[in-house]
């Protein structure tokens, strides 16, 4: 299962990711036409970004990069799970994430 802090982190370490020449370790011919649609579209999302927001991502993309490969691999997986979710579900995860978050429980 994953954790909302682990599944929160991943969503936003792939918004910066498209940042960097590559996706996942591959390089980007390596992608799907799907994967590289994606990432354009997470790149061009981050080029609008104030700059305090561009730098907060690629700081965390930087520690991201300084896990070992089995924890990214373990960031990676849960960031698929909770992209696969059906709406109803991910809003529920949503939810409960921001009341950890804020110190309450996730019930």
């Amino acid at each position: 299962m994953m954790s909302p802090l682990g599944g929160a982190l991943l969503a936003i370490l792939f918004a910066a990711a498209p940042a960097s020449a590559q996706w996942g370790g591959r390089a980007w011919q390596q992608l799907s036409p799907e994967e590289q649609r994606r990432a354009w579209q997470n790149y061009q999302r981050y080029q609008q970004l104030p700059q305090q927001r561009q730098q907060l991502y690629e700081n965390r993309f930087q520690h991201f990069q300084t896990l070992p490969p089995q924890e990214q691999q373990r960031l990676r997986q849960n960031y698929e799970a909770y992209r696969n979710q059906d709406p109803a579900a991910r809003q529920q995860f949503n939810e409960r994430y921001r009341r950890w978050k804020q110190g309450g429980q996730p019930r």
